[in-house]
């Protein structure tokens, strides 16, 4: 929040009047961290924006009717905070950096990656922060309830972007997760106009791969970012595993049937990829079978089941939708068997390698199941996988993040911003914003190495104050952005299902 001098917390606007608030204000050499001030001097003058509410009294202030700046209070979907008492307690936390958070928190493994991104911010808090600002975040869940309102997700989740980016001032926002989420909330243009940063920890659709300029730039650096590389490669690896002769059969898949959710960014982006990589391996051109809703995913189901093809490939972010798929599949016999007598063949992907998602859908069929997904690390041989492994088991009453994808990758991506943030506040004129923060994740890719540890953080702060890049590697493994397109590459394995446990084959 910013610390100002003039005027004690307990104003609100109503308090406030307009001779009052022509009144010159100090800002001290604290503030100016909640949305893309200096750390200047400023005079409080009628408000237009919510911008220069959050500019002239830091967290949380924005602009009213009546032009005049005011606390602004949490939605419903927005309550949640780290710290807890933050909306309760501004004034405490003025000198706080506070970044956004978006998650489907009716999803176990969305709540996995909210807490894992609280763990960073925690760690990097513990250590001392940023010559003594420390981190907190507001989590914000974005599932279609009725209880809260009556938007869709996608719509959700850009009502609360507006709001964390828009209303309280905030300079990034870690999330959605889900890649048609993503594109929602980084092509609005109110989310836009205020410059904040989007980095999503499991948005891996190519269809993101355009939405930033082509020529980024130190000096221009793109907004949108995330911690898993992009489906141009697991749509490369499915293809390549389908056409080769394992898994009990002596030839390769050659006739495949694709069950993808449309004018999704996830599935119809990654069934592209697959079947230009498909046909181009000698593949026929898969049977698509899109559906956008639950009626059209079982019509898919039952077409599929008529089908004379080897293998059936099911596409979608939603966990929901998956667990909708493999229970429609055993109710159709695992959908029936291919021409040479042999079971279909059900391939997923990397939204469905979770035990969350696997124990609430029918067993019969896991054996005919294989999937791909980015190989995660082994815990037992990566120390900062360890490290989150242990330290999230301690923060959460001993669970085990290991069973949620892409939960690694919301700590790195949390610690990612942490980074960034020391980068703008260090060496950017002390200006945090989404593009001094972008400017900081260009440089966490060459240089000395940090491990993405708490121990390490002091190490990697001193870097980026003297001005030098570091290459971090994460708990979800190297984050090696190219420079020209700011994408990361990344492992893609096989897997298949032991138990209820995806587990690694190759």
């Amino acid at each position: 929040m910013l610390a100002i001098s003039s005027f004690s917390s307990r104003f609100q606007s109503h308090l406030i009047s307009r001779s009052l608030r022509l009144l010159p204000i100090t800002l001290l050499a604290a503030s100016g961290l909640a949305g893309g001030c200096t750390l200047t001097r400023t005079t409080a003058t009628d408000c237009r924006t919510n911008s220069e509410c959050s500019d002239a009294f830091g967290f949380g202030f924005a602009c009213n009717t009546d032009g005049l700046c005011e606390e602004a209070q949490p939605t419903a979907r927005c309550e949640k905070t780290y710290p807890e008492n933050l909306f309760a307690r501004r004034e405490d936390y003025r000198d706080l950096i506070v970044f956004g958070n978006l998650m489907d928190r009716s999803n176990s493994t969305h709540v996995a990656r909210e807490q894992a991104a609280q763990l960073a911010y925690k760690e990097a808090s513990a250590e001392g922060g940023v010559d003594g600002h420390e981190f907190g975040a507001v989590f914000c869940t974005i599932e279609a309830d009725t209880g809260l309102d009556d938007l869709s997700r996608e719509d959700a989740a850009v009502a609360s972007a507006r709001f964390l980016a828009d209303t309280l001032g905030l300079p990034a926002i870690l999330g959605p997760s889900a890649s048609g989420d993503t594109q929602k909330v980084f092509q609005d243009t109110q989310l836009k106009a205020t410059g904040a940063l989007v980095i999503s920890p499991a948005a891996t659709s190519p269809a993101l791969d355009s939405l930033d300029p082509a020529n980024v730039s130190d000096e221009e650096p793109g907004l949108l970012w995330r911690t898993a590389p992009s489906d141009a490669l697991q749509g490369a690896v499915i293809a390549s595993d389908m056409m080769t002769v394992d898994h009990g059969r002596t030839a390769a898949v050659t006739k495949v049937a694709a069950i993808h959710a449309a004018s999704d960014a996830y599935g119809d982006g990654l069934y592209a990829v697959f079947a230009s990589e498909f046909q181009a391996r000698g593949g026929d051109l898969p049977m698509e079978l899109p559906f956008t809703n639950e009626t059209e995913l079982n019509a898919a189901i039952t077409t599929a089941e008529g089908l004379q093809v080897d293998e059936v490939l099911f596409i979608s972010s939603q966990a929901d939708e998956i667990k909708a798929f493999l229970n429609g599949a055993a109710n159709h016999v695992c959908l029936g068997e291919t021409p040479d007598s042999l079971p279909k063949g059900l391939f997923l992907t990397d939204a469905a390698a979770n035990e969350a998602v696997l124990t609430a859908s029918l067993t019969s069929c896991f054996p005919q199941v294989r999937g791909t997904r980015q190989r995660p690390l082994d815990r037992n041989d990566d120390p900062v996988f360890a490290n989150f492994v242990t330290a999230y088991s301690t923060a959460n009453s001993g669970q085990d993040v290991g069973q949620y994808s892409y939960a690694a990758n919301a700590y790195d991506a949390a610690w990612l911003l942490v980074y960034g943030a020391a980068w703008a506040l260090l060496r950017e004129q002390g200006v945090l914003n989404g593009q001094n923060i972008a400017r900081g994740l260009r440089r966490v890719s060459s240089g000395s190495r940090i491990l993405l540890q708490p121990g390490n953080w002091v190490e990697g702060r001193e870097a980026f104050r003297a001005g030098n890049s570091i290459n971090v590697s994460g708990a979800s493994g190297e984050l090696d952005y190219d420079p020209d397109t700011e994408e990361i590459a990344g492992d893609i394995e096989v897997w298949s299902i032991e138990g209820t446990t995806p587990i690694g084959i190759y």
